[in-house]
């Protein structure tokens, strides 16, 4: 079982975590792991030093690198508490786990600023103004930083923490006790869960393979799919001429002695369609396209906020206008990766 756990200032998250300790739990943190980087750049351990260092180094390596880090020190068939998740990415990589719960431990405000009162500590706010300001910094909507509210509004279970902790003990222990019968009756079942599901990566550039066959260009058949940080589609295309422009009159020929009998003058790329239909605001996204995108793509995807191109095919990236592309997105930070994929996925309409 991986238990993950989340709250604000003084709401008893390292109360939850302890105490899962006593019952042979591993307890692993997402702000250690900032603690080890300030110690490394020899910077004082504090509280704005933690969310400033945090934002720096997902955006920096991508706003799951924390979560990253510890899941690589998980192993199975072992218990494991993951306390101070406070971003969407983190929270979606512990997701991945069949048997993640996540607890957001609850305290109201007034309780929290008495123990923070109480336990002195230098760097801690003072007054019920000062935490409420302090609390504003972990409530960003941008990716790479922390997303407090929108974590704990996704909570698998809340935990009221305001009594004794007597009384808070009990409360976990029903929690973990509630768990344990859901968890035994799962693994008594026959039923298990499909192993041979296609991965992330496949369906979205599945998607993208799929959308290229919409498309009328008898030489190349590109696809785009655009894909946000819950992993949510929100932008698909393929390449084709403009809305309202002849398939037939406009010509498909990729040679001829004047440009304009050519299509390169009329055709709108999969990446730009992809960006033009898209159905929200583009930043942090990720972009799945079956083929290397052209320098002219490239500014369209840099400045829609995209941060990440998946790709198939580079059969040209070594011609100028991909060596232009590939200039640019190196310049301002956007990752790209090439998806090797040796398999086929049939879409059998008559199976239905």
């Amino acid at each position: 079982m991986i238990v993950g756990v989340t709250g604000y200032y003084s709401s008893g998250k390292d109360c939850f975590a302890k105490y899962l300790e006593t019952k042979g739990f591993i307890h692993y943190s997402l702000s250690d792991e900032l603690r080890n980087e300030l110690k490394k750049r020899k910077k004082k351990i504090t509280r704005e030093n933690l969310i400033e260092i945090g934002n720096e180094i997902r955006k920096e390596y991508g706003p799951d690198i924390l979560s990253k880090r510890i899941i690589k020190k998980i192993k199975t068939k072992k218990n494991y508490v993951i306390s101070s998740i406070r971003n969407n990415y983190e929270l979606l990589s512990f997701k991945e786990f069949d048997d993640f719960i996540f607890v957001n431990i609850f305290s109201p405000i007034e309780i929290r600023i008495k123990r923070i009162k109480k336990r002195n500590r230098e760097e801690d706010p003072k007054t019920l103004k000062e935490l409420k300001q302090k609390e504003t910094q972990e409530n960003s909507k941008n990716i790479y930083n922390q997303n407090l509210q929108e974590v704990t509004n996704v909570a698998d279970v809340i935990i009221k923490n305001d009594l004794s902790l007597k009384i808070f003990y009990g409360k976990i222990e029903k929690v973990l006790k509630d768990r344990t019968i859901i968890q035994t009756n799962i693994t008594k079942s026959i039923i298990k869960k499909r192993s041979n599901y296609i991965s992330w990566d496949e369906y979205f550039m599945g998607i993208a393979l799929l959308s290229a066959k919409r498309s009328k260009d008898p030489n190349t058949q590109v696809g785009a799919c655009i894909v946000d940080h819950n992993k949510k589609i929100v932008g698909i295309g393929y390449n084709g001429f403009p809305i309202g422009c002849s398939d037939n009159e406009l010509p498909w020929v990729r040679e001829a002695k004047n440009i304009n009998n050519t299509k390169y003058p009329y055709v709108v790329h999969a990446e730009a369609n992809a960006i033009l239909n898209s159905t929200t605001k583009l930043n942090g996204t990720k972009l799945y396209v079956t083929l290397f995108p052209c320098n002219e793509c490239v500014k369209l995807i840099i400045q829609s906020g995209i941060k990440e191109i998946i790709f198939l095919s580079d059969k040209y990236r070594n011609i100028n206008s991909c060596k232009a592309a590939e200039k640019m997105l190196k310049m301002v930070g956007v990752k790209i990766r090439k998806l090797n994929l040796n398999k086929k996925i049939l879409i059998d309409f008559e199976k239905y």
